[in-house]
């Protein structure tokens, strides 16, 4: 900690030194950075002589991708929907429709298919429109974007890996440790594998996959060799939580030597449309990881245990509130529908049909600011495929008003 401290220090001195280059950086900027901040976590990660501040709100520093980060005003967390922030945080594109699993929380159920609807050629396009946006980082995922493996390694190659950070979100089906070390020299810089339980055969069930569990885990193991930043995403439920099991499922990602993990509250789409959620995770469970979250990110006693980002916390109406479509996160879906997030089925055009640039402008003066509401996947969810926009406006502007 303290040589990060040291060569963080630096760079914000830089930052300051130069404010033709870092106009919107300010040191107010770092409030939610620091101790009793809404990020409510002091820990880094340090790998490969980088370090990791979070895994999702920013590239690996020191970077021209965090410079770049900083120069757009992304550490202006509170800043989200004004000219003082212009960089978006993340995007997920699925780019392929293909899985062997049929995992019971999959946002893309409605999606999957045998056959991919994306050519190679957009993808990267898009990628190329992504990161002249200023998209910090990119998310390749899927499906399983393991069974396009051939396009993965070609869209990572040809990108620009100074102006994003590339992430990958697998099941780990599929990943050898000759393709693990290929992905990473194509410029891979991290690989978040679904992992949301330690019971073997439980997670097989949920993941509709004998050997989920075994495939998760070889994957983390491969990554982890290969020098790629490894953490997880775990969608929470009632089975994780109670009886401490959320403790022994940090505990068992330690002792795997994985760096970090998302934890992701279920929301009404995809395989859980039908879904009343609440039984899956309710209040009571959400406080309790709420408790884990931050006492794991903060206290001594857990400074080797994995970094932990929860979204739904962040995005609570009392703190950030939702930053979708684009103010922080959007998505794409495996059919090219441009979504406000992956948890809520709303096409604002496809990639196929237009450029991005005008599907862009179209979902964010639909969503000129944070949400301070109760989720909107909660809301306007219950969707198994997306619905254009145009046919909810009404119910929309409720939303946001």
């Amino acid at each position: 900690m303290a040589r990060f401290l040291f060569r963080f220090v630096l760079a914000v001195l830089t930052y300051l030194a130069r404010p033709k280059s870092y106009p919107l950086f300010r040191l107010s900027s770092l409030r939610p950075f620091m101790k009793g901040g809404i990020l409510e976590t002091r820990k880094v990660i340090r790998l490969n002589g980088g370090y990791h501040i979070g895994l999702l709100r920013a590239p690996r520093f020191p970077s021209p991708a965090f410079d770049l980060m900083v120069k757009n005003g992304g550490m202006n967390l509170t800043s989200n929907g004004k000219t003082t922030r212009r960089q978006i945080d993340s995007v997920i594109l699925s780019i392929t429709r293909r899985c062997a699993y049929r995992c019971r929380h999959c946002y893309e159920n409605g999606s999957l298919s045998s056959r991919d609807s994306i050519p190679l050629e957009r993808w990267q396009e898009v990628i190329r429109q992504l990161q002249q946006e200023g998209v910090s980082t990119i998310i390749l995922s899927g499906g399983e974007p393991m069974q396009r493996f051939d396009d993965l390694s070609r869209i990572l190659e040809a990108a620009d890996q100074n102006l994003s950070d590339f992430h990958l979100h697998t099941t780990g089906h599929g990943v050898t440790a000759h393709k693990a070390k290929q992905l990473q020299e194509a410029g891979l810089a991290a690989a978040a594998v679904g992992l949301d339980d330690t019971d073997p055969p439980r997670f097989d069930l949920f993941k509709g996959y004998d050997g989920a569990f075994a495939n998760a885990v070889t994957a983390i193991r491969h990554f982890r060799e290969a020098g790629v930043f490894v953490y997880t995403n775990a969608c929470l439920r009632r089975e994780l939580v109670e009886d401490n099991q959320l403790w022994y499922y940090l505990e068992f990602l330690k002792d795997l030597g994985v760096s970090g993990v998302s934890l992701l509250e279920p929301k009404p789409c995809g395989s859980f449309a039908a879904m009343n959620v609440d039984e899956l995770f309710n209040e009571r469970h959400r406080a309790v990881a709420e408790q884990v979250f931050k006492t794991a990110n903060n206290h001594r006693k857990y400074k080797d245990y994995p970094l932990i980002e929860y979204l739904n916390y962040y995005e609570r109406p009392q703190h950030l509130g939702c930053r979708m479509g684009g103010l922080s996160h959007f998505s794409i879906n495996g059919r090219g529908d441009v979504q406000p997030c992956v948890f809520l089925p709303v096409s604002f055009g496809n990639i196929m049909e237009e450029e991005l640039a005008p599907i862009l402008e179209r979902m964010r003066r639909a969503i000129p600011g944070p949400v301070k509401k109760k989720c909107p996947a909660l809301l306007l969810g219950n969707r198994r495929t997306p619905v254009a926009y145009e046919q909810i406006a009404g119910e929309w502007r409720q939303l946001v008003d």
